[in-house]
């Protein structure tokens, strides 16, 4: 039987092999067609400060409510047991040393305030841009008080840590606050963020010119308050809340 001319086509084809200095596919060619472009922030690792958000007087109405109608609670942190965060918390006053005041109820008045300062910054063209929902926590007033003035001997002060972290909702924290609501009448108590080698406090912050800013930032960001060394620092701190970071 004479043999066929045609040649029998192989099942295989072959592989095309790319050349060995050619990179990686762009990933844009894998994109779904009618996913927005992504979008990028150089923005990240900046503090922001929100001018006079407050005026002097909503700065003292806050700490003589805070003072006298707020729930008033020592300062506590997590347990580290070898590596192992617990959820039990103790006192370390080395560590954290802080009176905290927390309303009772909501005050819609000072909660829409924040959410309607940090939302505006957040969407605004040098913000963050993270998808925020709203606030799952209360914001907290912080007392910080010299050594002469606190019932422990001890400089009111809170080592370096994060803000958002395990947990249902710390896990949701996006961006945190700071409203200056006393500065020029203390000295020391500074809030310093850890970014790359700085442990620098932001600039400004002290100067009784400040009163009723925000310092607004990433909750994953590292900070302290600095050791107060004279008279009382009052401060309201809180977090703005969305799905967590992934």
């Amino acid at each position: 039987m004479p043999k066929s001319r045609h040649k029998k086509r192989s099942d295989k084809r072959p592989v095309k092999r790319s050349g060995r200095n050619e990179g990686p596919a762009d990933y844009r060619t894998a994109r779904p067609r009618n996913e927005a472009p992504t979008r990028q922030c150089k923005y990240l690792d900046r503090v922001a400060t929100l001018a006079n958000a407050f005026t002097p007087d909503e700065c003292s109405q806050i700490i003589n409510t805070a003072l006298n109608e707020w729930d008033e609670k020592e300062s506590m942190i997590q347990r580290d047991e070898g590596g192992k965060i617990e959820q039990n918390f103790v006192e370390d006053l080395d560590y954290r040393n802080t009176t905290l005041y927390i309303p009772p109820a909501p005050d819609e008045w000072l909660f829409q305030k924040i959410i309607q300062e940090i939302m505006t910054f957040n969407n605004s063209e040098n913000g963050y841009g993270f998808d925020i929902h709203g606030l799952a926590e209360p914001p907290n007033c912080m007392r910080y008080r010299a050594p002469d003035l606190d019932p422990n001997g001890k400089p009111g002060k809170y080592d370096w840590h994060l803000d958002c972290g395990p947990g249902a909702v710390p896990s949701m924290r996006k961006i945190s606050y700071s409203i200056l609501l006393n500065p020029g009448e203390y000295e020391g108590g500074e809030l310093a963020f850890r970014i790359g080698r700085s442990e620098e406090p932001h600039p400004g912050q002290t100067s009784p010119e400040a009163i009723g800013s925000f310092l607004a930032f990433p909750s994953y960001l590292m900070h302290s308050v600095r050791p107060i060394t004279k008279g009382i620092r009052y401060a309201v701190v809180g977090w703005v809340h969305g799905n967590s970071f992934v």
